[in-house]
């Protein structure tokens, strides 16, 4: 039982991760900072769509109603869209733009698909609120700090960043009272933070876990009750 639930485990913080480096990949293709289509980014592309491939196509045999399979998982079919074969049908017109938009399909699908991790993640032990709390916090204390130290506000929010992550480079530090609470207000704030990360990744499988758990005890009490049911028809008729 305890290996059945690790290896859903990471099956889930495999697609999970394979969804974020999809998106990151189809962002920088867009943004002209990576092309896709070369060494080693289209292989790793490649490999991504290939797990999603088969993991859409086995998900779809395992599937008793195909047709409720196929409406609940429209983001997963765009996310796999093989777009190396449109390629070359886009190239002979000598629009290759249209397939930089085309990956816009992809972000889509696979944003689609993490989705409903995303939002239970943050919704996990109120850890949305923490990260609201954290980024009005650095946004406010990068503005006190540019004040009171003279800096401009795009090397105080860095410093700002930095501090709350315990970085710290060193690079700018406070000289002023006012600055230096504000850093030791952003560094416990980090410390939290970065606490509450661990604890939530916890939180958040753990409850996976047991949401499962119950899912298949619920199904064993329905079968329970289904073969009473059963049981107490042959009395009746034997009687």
């Amino acid at each position: 039982m305890l290996e059945k639930q690790n290896m859903k485990r990471f099956y889930y913080v495999s697609v999970l991760v394979l969804s974020v480096v999809s998106i990151a990949l189809a962002l920088m293709d867009i943004s002209n900072l990576i092309s896709i289509n070369v060494y080693p980014y289209n292989y790793v592309d490649k490999s991504i769509l290939i797990f999603f491939w088969i993991d859409y196509l086995v998900r779809l045999f395992l599937s008793k109603d195909k047709k409720q399979f196929f409406k609940a998982n429209i983001f997963d079919l765009l996310a796999i869209i093989p777009f190396d074969s449109i390629f070359y049908f886009f190239r002979a017109f000598r629009v290759l733009r249209v397939i930089k938009l085309l990956r816009l399909i992809r972000i889509v699908g696979f944003t689609g698909k993490i989705q409903k991790s995303i939002k239970r993640f943050f919704g996990t032990n109120g850890f949305i609120y923490l990260v609201i709390t954290t980024i009005v916090l650095i946004l406010i204390g990068a503005e006190i700090y540019s004040v009171a130290e003279s800096v401009n506000y795009m090397n105080s929010l860095w410093w700002a960043i930095a501090t709350t992550t315990t970085v710290g480079y060193g690079d700018i530090s406070p000289h002023t009272e006012v600055g230096r609470f504000i850093a030791v207000v952003l560094m416990i704030l980090g410390i939290g933070l970065i606490g509450s990360v661990t604890s939530t990744v916890t939180a958040f499988f753990v409850d996976e876990n047991n949401d499962k758990e119950k899912d298949d005890l619920q199904k064993e009490l329905q079968d329970i009750k289904l073969e009473l049911k059963e049981l107490r028809e042959a009395l009746t008729k034997g009687n």
